[in-house]
Order: structure tokens, then C-alpha cells, then sequence
């Protein structure tokens, strides 16, 4: 379906087709008139938070609406173009570290306190499938899909954009929080300067009440089974990826042609 208004600016009929839902979630984050923004090697790469969202639920929250996740010690939020606006943003910024280049194999963001009423509000928003939606450089945080066509020897990458705050075991009856992530910030070079074309998010339970970063590789980690600690650890690790074969312009390629496998 197609979104026309007649005699308005582009920018503005962006905007309304925004808010009367005709565009995808991802295209929402793209003005055609911004440029791609250059990064060197050891800048800071800004992490903002955004909202949490549903399908099955059609009310979204602020990010830090939720009373379980860590708030940043200085609080701020940036200025929003009409498309986000119009979409409902919640944009702010978050205390999580990237820089340009630099790997981390793991950093502690916070130790947040469990109370009842976060206990019961996280598994609340985990059985209802709620995702969350962060942002750098003006790319959703992405879950990533491998599929695999008929007649093609490469798997093919394709990104949803968000993560879910945890999980449900119907069997077990447990309700599992996600306290840390490992994120893949994916960028071209172009002489001495890069362009980030992706990010990828792959949220984990990790039972960790420790204020240290867990032993990522340990096979005995247990998850983090909500209700099971008076307090939580939240944890991340940054990967920064060179992959030239993605082009700035064409970054969101893989957003628009997300099919998740069956």
C-alpha cells in the first residue's frame, strides 16, 4: 500500500504516513535528507535507549519505564525529527560505552535492586513478549536471522529489528531475564573514516548478582530466573566488525527484507 499526500512537503507526508502506521517499524528511523555520519577510530559511538514494544500487546512503554533496567547517572534526551515524533519515540541516552574500534569482552553496567514490584513487572513484560529497542547511529538494535533459499550455498543475514527483555519455559513455569548482551556494531571503511551499517544484539540470562562481569564461557552459568535474586547484574559486550560488503546506503537492506525462519 502505497502513502500519499498530495501538496505536502516529502518530510512532513513522511511524517504522517509514520504515524498512520504505513510504514515498517525499521523504515521508520530513515529521513531521506540525512547524511551518513563518520566515525575514527577511538570515538565515542552513542548508545541511546528507546521504547519496549509487543505484538501481541498494542501499548508501548518508555525503556526506562521499567523498573528493573539501569538508568543512566546523567539522563538526556536528544532532539527528535518529525518521523520520530510522530512514532512515538522515547529516546534517551544510556551509561553503555562503545567506541569506535575498541572490543570489550565484557563491562558491568549496573547492579539494580529486585524488588517485589520489579520482580513482578519483569514477568509481566517477558510473558507478554515485549522487545526492546535501543539505537546507535540511528539503527534499531537488531535480533539476527539466518535463512537459507533454495539453490543458494551462503545463508543469507536479515535483521528484526528489537530483542525481548527474556523468556517464558511454559514447561517449567520459569520466567528468565536477559542481563546481558553482546552487541556486533557492523561498519565500512571509507578511507580514513567509517560508517556503521549494522547492529546486532544477542541478549542472554545469566544468574549474576555479583557486581562483576560472569564467566562468559562457563558451561555451568545457570539463567537468571526472575524472582531467584534480591538484585541483578547487568553486563555487555562490545564486538566492532569491518564489513565492506554492505554499503551505507544500502544498510537497511536487511531490515526490509527480514523472513523469519519457521
Amino acid at each position: 500500500m502505497r502513502c500519499r499526500f498530495p501538496g505536502l512537503s516529502s518530510v512532513l507526508a513522511l511524517g504522517l504516513c509514520l504515524s498512520l502506521g504505513f510504514l515498517s517499524p525499521a523504515s521508520a528511523f530513515y529521513i531521506p535528507s540525512m547524511g551518513p555520519q563518520a566515525f575514527r577510530p577511538g570515538d565515542r559511538v552513542p548508545l541511546n535507549v528507546n521504547r519496549v514494544y509487543s505484538e501481541h500487546v498494542p501499548l508501548p512503554f518508555a525503556y526506562y519505564d521499567l523498573p528493573f533496567v539501569c538508568r543512566p547517572s546523567d539522563l538526556k534526551r536528544p532532539w527528535l525529527n518529525i518521523g520520530e515524533v510522530l512514532r512515538g519515540d522515547r529516546i534517551a541516552s544510556s551509561d553503555y560505552e562503545l567506541t569506535m574500534g575498541t572490543n570489550s569482552s565484557c563491562q558491568v553496567l549496573c547492579t539494580h535492586p529486585m524488588t517485589p514490584e520489579a520482580n513482578v513487572e519483569a514477568e509481566r513484560f517477558v510473558k507478554q513478549g515485549y522487545l526492546i529497542e535501543w539505537i546507535v547511529d540511528k539503527l534499531p538494535g537488531a535480533t539476527v536471522y539466518l535463512t537459507h533459499r533454495p539453490g543458494e550455498e551462503v545463508r543469507r543475514k536479515s535483521y528484526q529489528p528489537g530483542f525481548p527483555i527474556g523468556s517464558y519455559n511454559k514447561d517449567t513455569g520459569e520466567t528468565l531475564l536477559n542481563n546481558h548482551v553482546s552487541m556486533n556494531v557492523l561498519y565500512e571503511t571509507r578511507g580514513e573514516s567509517r560508517r556503521i551499517v549494522g547492529f546486532e544484539v544477542f541478549a542472554k540470562s545469566i544468574k549474576n548478582s555479583s557486581g562483576n562481569c560472569p564467566k562468559l564461557d562457563d558451561s555451568s552459568i545457570q539463567p537468571l530466573v526472575v524472582g531467584s535474586l534480591d538484585k541483578v547484574t547487568y553486563s555487555y559486550s562490545v564486538q566492532w566488525i569491518e564489513d565492506n560488503s554492505v554499503h551505507w546506503n544500502h544498510r537497511w537492506d536487511r531490515y526490509l527484507s527480514v523472513t523469519k525462519p519457521q
